[in-house]
């Protein structure tokens, strides 16, 4: 049983106005007047600045153990960039690659994992037009998946990602 709503998370177009009774999590990156969050997808779109970051996360799924995977990030870096749809699809090797230990990226979708159970519910923004593949979407399913582990074994969350690993 799940005590919180499917749409207790939605993705949101940051262009547009946050629907009543859902708090606003910027979850891309860093722009001019924005800062940027930890879910900021580093695998940079096509026609957009490559950074040290786009190289490091691309270099990561060179080495994927999927050849389709590491042929996307040769072409990415030659590219010097992914197609929209591939960016957001290829974040969640990212995003996960993330989470596998204590980082900035698993503390917050814990904390927003803890805030869903209790009731608050999120409209996660990026740019991305609305009807394109977006990384919010895959932040948004992480967050699903921490809040429902969260409700189903609470004990387990709150003695920490360790205690998990004993069990």
């Amino acid at each position: 049983m799940m005590l919180f709503a499917l749409d207790a998370v939605i993705v949101s177009n940051l262009r547009l106005p946050v629907p009543e009774g859902y708090t606003p999590v910027y979850v891309g990156r860093r722009m001019p007047r924005m800062e940027g969050n930890v879910f900021g997808n580093p695998l940079q779109v096509v026609g957009t600045a490559w950074t040290r970051e786009s190289d490091q996360w691309t270099r990561f799924l060179m080495a994927h153990e999927q050849p389709a995977i590491r042929h996307l990030a040769r072409c990415a870096l030659k590219n010097r960039g992914y197609p929209q749809g591939e960016a957001a699809t290829l974040y969640l090797k990212v995003l996960r690659a993330q989470c596998r230990s204590d980082t900035p990226q698993r503390r917050r979708l814990e904390e927003l994992a803890e805030r869903v159970v209790q009731g608050e519910r999120y409209a996660l923004q990026c740019w991305c037009p609305a009807g394109l593949p977006c990384h919010a979407s895959v932040v948004r399913e992480a967050l699903m998946g921490y809040a429902t582990r969260r409700f189903h074994e609470p004990e387990r969350v709150q003695a920490g990602p360790c205690a998990a690993q004993l069990a």
